[in-house]
């Protein structure tokens, strides 16, 4: 198949699925009180891993546009866009970049294989395309949409009423073991890479493949850890083994952050966290951004709430915040199928008896503390 038919299959064929976006039945959020809904809005809500430049760079997603997930638990994507990001009270995030490995191995799930197939572009060209894409976006947009480099610029926006993006790479294959490329991404307003995916790239290897088990990180991913210090880069430790996590901290000297996964102890999924490493990532100043999956997360909200009370438990109040993984082909919990339904974590957290300032925290204060420190 030609890849110009490739691209006809991919919008006339996937593409009719963005008719699962248009007004119609879905998930509505539950209400809560008032005052929890005050210190909600008042509070920095961020996310540390969203998907949507997936579909807008595949699909054509309309981020300006309400879109509604027809489908019975909200699978897949259509779970975040900036009208209902407003409605939930999500300032930002980090918006991640998932990218076509310019060869596709083995271990590489299903899904990601058959976007490989059907979708134009892999590698370091693909990856400043997206980056272009988000940067139109925010132009077409500036009232309402930020693409920040930094920390304190996220902060800027979302005092001026807009959606405060940086942009994360999902996955080293994205650059292609070449520094030139990091650099070249890093010109672009890219300020996190992911150092793997779900198939062994250059520098890490995944958590999800048995055969890597004890695995740590090669040659180039030591040198990647260190150039993304130098230029005030976040390393992102998610889908890395464990072993590849352990030597990367005790390489990093700044703050990190394992954007998208939970805790193994309530969930025995190899994509989420053993107790050991909770607490080896919190003592050495990481955060970990609580994924919101069914795989990961268990079934509803009380079950994603567990999760994030046992990471503060293990790792305290300065480890742990949100890293939903929404627009990432993940089935959410019940109760946050989407991003309006954010409010409901606050008043879940403070039903539990944590204190706002805990609750804070989680929301987005330790991921804009990790953010503006390491990219300024």
């Amino acid at each position: 198949m030609s890849a110009l038919t490739r691209r006809a299959f991919l919008k006339q064929g996937l593409g009719a699925a963005v008719t699962l976006g248009l007004p119609g039945c879905g998930p509505s959020p539950a209400p809560v009180p008032d005052d929890v809904l005050a210190l909600h809005r008042d509070a920095v809500v961020l996310d540390l891993h969203v998907d949507t430049l997936l579909w807008m760079r595949s699909l054509g997603y309309d981020v300006a546009r309400r879109h509604v997930n027809r489908l019975p638990g909200a699978p897949f994507a259509w779970h975040m866009d900036l009208p209902r990001a407003a409605e939930g009270g999500l300032d930002g995030g980090v918006m991640g970049l998932v990218i076509n490995p310019r060869e596709v191995r083995d271990e590489l799930i299903l899904p990601l294989k058959l976007l490989a197939w059907v979708e134009d572009g892999a590698g370091i060209e693909q990856t400043l395309a997206t980056l272009d894409l988000f940067a139109e976006a925010a132009d077409a947009h500036p009232t309402r949409l930020a693409f920040c480099r930094t920390g304190s610029e996220m902060s800027a926006a979302i005092a001026t009423g807009r959606f405060a993006g940086l942009a994360g790479l999902e996955g080293s294959h994205g650059i292609e073991s070449d520094m030139a490329n990091v650099q070249a991404a890093y010109d672009r307003g890219l300020r996190m890479i992911g150092l793997t995916h779900f198939q062994a790239s250059s520098a890490a290897y995944p958590m999800t493949v048995a055969a890597f088990d004890g695995m740590g990180l090669t040659d180039f991913g030591r040198d990647l850890v260190d150039e993304m210090q130098l230029l005030g880069m976040v390393v992102d430790l998610a889908h890395v083994t464990y072993a590849g996590v352990d030597e990367a901290i005790g390489r990093l000297s700044q703050p990190f952050v394992v954007s998208h996964s939970a805790c193994r102890a309530l969930t025995d999924s190899p994509r989420n966290l053993p107790d050991p490493l909770i607490g080896r990532i919190a003592d050495a100043g990481g955060v970990i951004g609580m994924c919101l999956g069914r795989n990961f997360a268990g079934s509803d909200l009380a079950d994603f709430v567990a999760h994030v009370e046992h990471a503060l438990n293990v790792g305290g109040s300065d480890a742990v915040a949100i890293g939903s993984d929404w627009d990432g082909a993940i089935v959410p919990v019940s109760g946050l199928e989407d991003v309006r339904m954010l409010p409901s974590l606050t008043a879940a957290l403070l039903e539990r008896g944590h204190s706002e300032a805990v609750v804070r925290k989680v929301l987005g204060e330790n991921a804009l503390r990790v953010l503006t420190d390491v990219c300024g």
